[in-house]
């Protein structure tokens, strides 16, 4: 079985009502990304929230590398979760998450 690279994205959810729990925001990304690319895109994307803080919106979200792009375009559609209207804005995209930190803090 072959191994394939993660991509982790450094991102803000900006959200207009009650807060969004971890859960409910990665349901909310499968559920895009099932109904824009089908099931085999949602087996092959691996996405793991490896952190997510409620209060400011921050967070690093893990995606297999083959499915990035796909992965960014339907977090990008996500509008309302659970009557909360919410935007995701991709940050910073990286190998490791070591060079994420570093890259966000920096800026």
């Amino acid at each position: 079985m072959k191994q394939y690279r993660r991509r982790y994205v450094y991102f803000e959810l900006v959200v207009q009502g009650k807060p969004v729990t971890d859960q409910q925001l990665v349901n909310a990304i499968r559920k895009s990304l099932m109904k824009l690319y089908g099931e085999v895109a949602v087996a092959d994307s691996r996405i793991f929230l490896q952190r997510y803080d409620e209060v400011s919106g921050t967070g690093v979200l893990q995606v297999n590398e083959r499915v990035l792009e796909r992965a960014l375009a339907a977090s990008a559609l996500v509008y309302e979760i659970d009557s909360s209207r919410v935007s995701f804005v991709p940050k910073k995209t990286s190998g490791t998450i070591r060079a994420l930190t570093r890259k966000t803090v920096t800026s």
